[in-house]
């Protein structure tokens, strides 16, 4: 992408209330490792059905000018009345790698292991499972939440007595379960859970406490992650907004995206020997 002229990098038209769809689609575009793939993927298999053609042509769009997604939605099964509808962005996310291709969608693919280890006789049981993203709960964060205290906290050791039936012991025992990346991604996706249910209310509310998000992130068995991209919520749930704020590997500076306008930020969101708070 080498664009000359003032307006570097272009919108997203919104169909409604699609504002959800549009930010994942830059986060997309804008990681070049997948951009790339997608492209790649629909030169060698012109034929295909996987959702790599639609978005190398959006793609395509978005080099040159404004684009509009229609053929998106319409891969993704949407009717008319779903544009004007809000949606989870982190839902669509994981819709759309998983009707992309492997070669292109592995780049956000995570493996994650629970090791059931039984205190008595230290047998270990792996049960493996794969993962677009690690959900990090926002529970009890009234004030401020830590996205490095929410990683130490997903992956702390959980401890139980007796509710373990060890297949070696032939008996139930105390245990201890681990969780371990065995395959880390590429690119690491955070989705952090700002809805919870309300018993009292019987609907959804959103937390809206402030997170400090760090510029680079140590997850377990020592894999290091610099921050590019974060696609934030506003409002509730039924009226809210999605914008993205990602970083550009090509100039390295901050742009906003919000549907068709971009908009490149005259300051550093998150600074690399600090952590900045973010709402």
């Amino acid at each position: 992408m080498n664009l000359t002229h003032k307006e570097k990098y272009h919108g997203l038209s919104n169909q409604g209330a699609t504002c959800y769809l549009n930010s994942v689609l830059q986060v997309l575009f804008m990681t070049k490792e997948f951009r790339e793939a997608v492209e790649r993927y629909t030169s060698e298999n012109p034929d295909t059905e996987c959702i790599d053609g639609h978005l190398t042509s959006l793609f395509g769009d978005l080099k040159e000018h404004a684009a509009y997604t229609f053929n998106i939605t319409q891969k993704l099964g949407h009717r008319q009345r779903y544009m004007f509808e809000q949606h989870d962005a982190a839902e669509y996310f994981e819709k759309i790698l998983n009707l992309t291709s492997p070669e292109a969608s592995e780049i956000f693919h995570g493996q994650l292991t629970h090791k059931t280890i039984c205190s008595a006789c230290g047998e270990s049981t792996d049960t493996n499972g794969t993962f677009w993203h690690l959900p990090l709960a926002l529970v009890d964060s009234f004030s401020v939440y830590s996205v490095v205290n929410g990683i130490d906290e997903y992956f702390r050791d959980s401890y139980f007595r007796g509710e373990n039936h060890c297949e070696h012991c032939h008996d139930k025992r105390d245990g201890t379960i681990k969780c371990e990346i065995k395959h880390h991604p590429d690119v690491l996706v955070l989705l952090l859970k700002r809805f919870e249910f309300n018993y009292d209310y019987m609907t959804y509310v959103k937390n809206n406490c402030p997170v400090d998000v760090p510029r680079s992130l140590q997850i377990p068995q020592n894999q290091t992650y610099e921050l590019y991209a974060v696609v934030d919520h506003f409002g509730d749930l039924r009226s809210g907004h999605y914008t993205a704020i990602i970083e550009s590997q090509d100039d390295e500076k901050w742009y906003n995206f919000n549907d068709e306008r971009v908009t490149p930020l005259s300051y550093q969101p998150f600074q690399v020997d600090n952590i900045q708070r973010f709402t």
